[in-house]
């Protein structure tokens, strides 16, 4: 198998969605193989596999040839010890997901549906919207309804705001809405000049409601991503703590809460500049700024943006990313204060993909299936215990 076509197939099984030509390869390529008894066996292995603690030194090129060889030792009734478990997790790193594949061919990625809802956090907290008069709006009051602002219209479906001007004549001045995203919630707002942004749980966009002037400018407290909607006479500006996004019009991602110690900028596509006030940098495609707000200071680094973006699809996806991370993660979608009976089990590395379920509890199932970790839940409060 050539390292196009396991590529390929990697993404397939973990659950990527795959553009129509790629999504076509690997199910011709699966077809030809079927009935081979290798291919038999790694279904059923795919088909249990979940999340895995990650081994250091093995990537995606070999990754399909350790698993056949180890397919075909489980072929001969080797009882699978707890060290095997292990070489198995570590070949398939980049192939796991945290849900049953629903089918081994054909199945439709673009039409699976998310199991979440995205208007009511945890513990009753509501996405809300603030108006520039100072009103108030639970969101999920008007689910389906317009909302109206002065010459702006705002239609609030599935969880998006739209923003569409009633006026063709750009406003004197300008009036801010604020979205706020609890944790364990999120939501999208569509900007009156068409750009996109996606809001992770515990955030907070503020933006006017019609763009007016020489330029777009936003806040941002938390984490978004941006699809930014190009207009080469008005650069997009991102206002995050101390850090000042520019753009034109590309697709990155900018966590920025405030109780972390820096600010992260992931670039998709396109291209932005970032600055402090004091220093300038420019990232490129597969980069990532990372602002260290004690120092003061920029570092520019080559990464896997599905690693920093996958969020907003609604699947977590991490690569040797230790507990702690991963729960720091996960405490902001379902609002949980976390504790650690052994302290060491925090700097357990995994890496994996892991869904967003409706219910935590199912969700750290997942990652109980590893054999390493168990938890104890009572309300939101979450005790992490060694195996």
């Amino acid at each position: 198998m050539n390292d196009k076509i396991s590529e390929i197939i990697a993404a397939y099984l973990s659950g990527e969605i795959l553009p129509e030509g790629k999504r076509q390869e690997v199910e011709a390529w699966l077809r030809d193989h079927e009935g081979e008894k290798e291919i038999d066996a790694l279904r059923g292995l795919f088909q249990s596999a979940r999340l895995v603690k990650q081994t250091p030194g093995i990537r995606g090129e070999a990754v399909m040839q350790k698993i056949e060889a180890n397919v075909k030792s489980r072929r001969v009734g080797k009882k699978l010890s707890i060290r095997w478990k292990y070489s198995i997790a570590a070949t398939v790193a980049i192939l796991l997901c945290c849900v049953l594949l629903y089918k081994w061919l054909g199945s439709n990625q673009e039409n699976q549906v998310i199991p979440r809802d995205l208007q009511q956090g945890v513990n009753g907290y509501r996405a809300h919207l603030r108006l520039s008069t100072g009103e108030v709006l639970e969101l999920n009051k008007y689910d389906g309804k317009f909302i109206r602002e002065d010459s702006v219209q705002i239609e609030n479906v599935n969880s998006t705001l739209m923003y569409k001007s009633m006026d063709s004549v750009a406003p004197v001045r300008m009036e801010y809405n604020t979205l706020v995203i609890p944790r364990g919630t999120e939501y999208n707002v569509v900007l009156a000049d068409g750009t996109k942004v996606f809001l992770n749980a515990g955030s907070e966009i503020s933006y006017p409601v019609v763009f007016a002037g020489d330029k777009r400018e936003v806040k941002l407290q938390g984490e978004a991503y941006f699809e930014v909607r190009k207009d080469e006479r008005r650069p997009f500006v991102v206002q995050a703590g101390d850090v000042r996004i520019q753009v034109l019009g590309t697709s990155f991602n900018v966590t920025a809460y405030p109780e972390r110690e820096r600010i992260e900028t992931t670039l998709e596509e396109g291209k932005i500049q970032l600055t402090n006030g004091k220093a300038l940098v420019e990232v490129t495609p597969g980069k990532q700024a990372i602002y260290n707000k004690d120092e003061g200071v920029f570092e520019i680094k080559s990464v896997d943006t599905k690693l920093y973006t996958a969020w907003k699809d609604g699947y977590y996806k991490f690569d040797q990313m230790s507990l702690e991370e991963i729960m720091e993660t996960l405490s902001l979608w379902y609002d949980l204060v976390v504790f650690y009976q052994n302290q060491h089990v925090k700097s357990l590395e995994f890496t994996g993909r892991l869904r967003r379920y409706d219910k935590v509890e199912n969700l750290f199932e997942k990652i109980e299936q590893t054999g390493l970790v168990e938890f104890e839940v009572n309300g939101k409060n979450v005790i992490i215990k060694e195996k």
